[in-house]
Formats: C-alpha cells, structure tokens, sequence
C-alpha cells in the first residue's frame, strides 16, 4: 500500500459479513500494484468485523463508524480519498492478484471511458466457483430499460466522472450502484475488460439475494422517474420510458414472488402490462414464474450447504 499519491482508491464498506471479510482484504493486499489506497469502513458490525480488522492493524487502513448505509459510508470514504481513479470492493468480492493493475492501466490507455471493469467467476459462500464469466458489456439502454446491469466487482472510475455527477442517492437501498453507473454513463463509456479478474459471491445474507419489502421495491420506479425527468437525455431513450417502467415494476412482482406474497405479484403483473402491453404475453408469466421460485430454491440450497459445512 502507498502512502503518497496514489493512483487508485478502493474503498470496501463492512456491514456483517465478517465471515467473508478477511479473503477479501487479503485478495487486496495480494495485488500486484503499488499506487493503491486502500480503506476498510466498519459501518456499525454487530457481528466479529471489529475482530477481523484488528488482526490486519498497520497493514490497512480502517475506521469504524455508527451504522450509515453503503450509499452515505462510500460517498464519505470517496470525499476523503486521494485517487485519480475511485472503486468499490464489497466485503464479501475477492479480487484477482492483478485486478486492479490492469483496470488502472486501461483507464489510463482509454481516455474515452469514464469507468472499466473486468469479467467476474460467480462463486459460493465457500468460495467454490458456480459459473464462470458471469459479466456482460454495459449498455445503458439495457440498464434502464430492461433493469438488468451486469458490472460486478473491482470496476474503477474516474475521480473527474465523481464530481461531475455526484456520489451514490443516499435514499436508495436496492440499487445505488445501477443508478450510479447509469449518471455515469452519460458522461463517457462504460468498458468492459473481458478478462475474469473478480470473484462475486452468492450467498444467502448478501444484500442482492435478499427479497426487498413491497415499499422498498418501488425504489426501481423512483429510480426511473428521476432518471427520465432529466433533460439531457437522447430521444431513442425517453421513447422506451413506459417500456422501463413496465418492466420495473415486473421486477417488483418478482419480489413479491420471493416473499410469498403471490396475489400482490399478479397484481404487479397487471400493472406491468398496462403500463407495457408485449409484458402480458404468456411467455413474461411463465419468465416471472421461473423467476420466483429459482431464488427461495437456491436460499435454501444455501443454508443447507452452510449447516453441512458447518457440522463438518
């Protein structure tokens, strides 16, 4: 780690997931790069984080800090650093020991974009590899559109892509980081650097495999009614705004589908094929269908393999 000028920040905000925190430290002191800054933010644990981080004191940087969610807790963390080029390591990703050498280096040969990141193997709360090559490019008509975004761990950013729109909504809770990258990709391209640098872990406690409330799903369409009230969008996007919607609130259904709640889910349905009619076809039920019963099925797989691992 350097103390002067360093080229990079990489912040990674802990809130309970102890457990996985120390692989995704030591995945960080691993990298062969020299001009990296690096924090650790215990936003509040109430698990063994503090413990963890003392066994890494002098190697790391570290503060604790009363609970502020992951939005406030990065966009403090971000203020503070001293990068040209800013990211994020969740506390649960594991980054590749020459992850964040060759993102810094791409930054620097591509001026044009404004962020970059690299493919990603999808692996297990014991760290066992699921699916290889999970990432996709961006594509911002994609991300608001079909409400799906497939930058995984380890993406850096420019501190100039920072300032010019702002840190992460603090007042979202399910997806800052697509809404981030979608203010972001106005000012530049998003890359992807088709190499698997990054590990994303799936597992049951992970904020991305928890089933949000039904008031805190309709973020997704706060989130598309403030993105299309801007007015430096091109036509091509604002003419597919009900298609957006439509298909945000189909998301809605889904995780109404994940709690149980299966008579709000088809009235969600409703919604999403007045507001978008092609999302009434029979083939967008049975898609939705899939969908919900998949996640509570690989819940339970979870806590299944982490009782055996655990009893073994």
């Amino acid at each position: 780690m350097t103390t002067t000028a360093p080229r990079v920040s990489l912040i990674t905000p802990a809130y309970n997931q102890a457990d996985y925190l120390a692989e995704t430290i030591d995945s960080v002191l691993a990298q062969r790069f020299t001009g990296l800054e690096y924090v650790v933010v215990d936003d509040g644990s109430s698990d063994h984080t503090p413990d963890v981080l003392a066994r890494y004191a002098g190697r790391i940087s570290w503060r604790r800090q009363p609970n502020q969610g992951q939005a406030r807790t990065l966009n403090l963390a971000w203020a503070q650093a001293r990068g040209e080029y800013l990211g994020y390591l969740s506390s649960d990703d594991v980054l590749r020991p020459e992850a964040i050498g060759r993102l810094a280096d791409y930054l620097d040969a591509h001026p044009e974009a404004v962020c970059v990141f690299p493919n990603s193997d999808l692996i297990d709360a014991n760290s066992r590899c699921l699916r290889r090559r999970i990432c996709k490019p961006f594509d911002l008509v994609t991300t608001l559109v079909s409400q799906e975004c497939h930058i995984g761990p380890g993406a850096l950013f420019r501190r100039s892509a920072l300032e010019a729109v702002g840190g992460w909504h603090e007042d979202l809770r399910l997806a800052p980081d697509r809404e981030f990258w979608m203010r972001i990709a106005l000012r530049g391209e998003i890359h992807m650097l088709d190499e698997d640098l990054a590990l994303y872990r799936m597992h049951a406690m992970a904020n991305s495999f928890q089933a949000a409330t039904a008031e805190g799903s309709r973020e997704y369409l706060r989130v598309l009614d403030r993105f299309f009230a801007r007015g430096d969008l091109p036509d091509a996007l604002r003419q597919r705004q009900s298609e957006a919607r439509g298909r945000a609130t189909l998301l809605m259904a889904r995780n109404a589908l994940w709690r149980g709640e299966w008579s709000l889910a088809w009235t969600l349905f409703d919604e999403a094929r007045h507001e978008y009619a092609p999302l009434g076809a029979w083939t967008e039920r049975l898609k939705l269908l899939r969908q919900g019963v998949s996640k509570p099925i690989k819940h339970a797989y979870e806590r299944f393999t982490r009782f055996v691992a655990r009893a073994a």
